[in-house]
């Protein structure tokens, strides 16, 4: 008859807590009340922010928001637009401005 060890024990304790706190998960295929809520929310943030991108800036503001959310830098937006990076920037932070007084109100 083998003698137990202490390893033995540790071995079905650790087996023990994992299987505790595998049964609280829930499988990655549930959505809960609560994200399925939040998911709505944003979708309905990200339309508002569309529309007012498109009907509260100015013709430049907009052509340098939409080149940010595509991923372009503002060197790159400066070059594609012909304008100074510095103008890019006034450009984005009047835009953010703009925005956010829009939708925080």
């Amino acid at each position: 008859m083998r003698r137990r060890q202490e390893s033995d024990f540790a071995e079905v304790l650790v087996d023990t807590l994992f299987l505790e706190s595998f049964a609280n998960e829930q499988s990655a295929y549930h959505v809960s009340k609560e994200s399925r809520v939040q998911k709505r929310l944003l979708a309905r943030f990200h339309l508002r922010l569309k529309w007012h991108i498109d009907h509260s800036l100015s013709g430049r503001q907009k052509q340098v928001i939409r080149a940010f959310l595509k991923g372009q830098r503002e060197r790159e937006i400066a070059e594609n637009l012909g304008i100074t990076q510095q103008v890019v920037n006034i450009y984005k932070r009047r835009a953010i401005k703009r925005l956010h007084e829009i939708l925080v109100s």
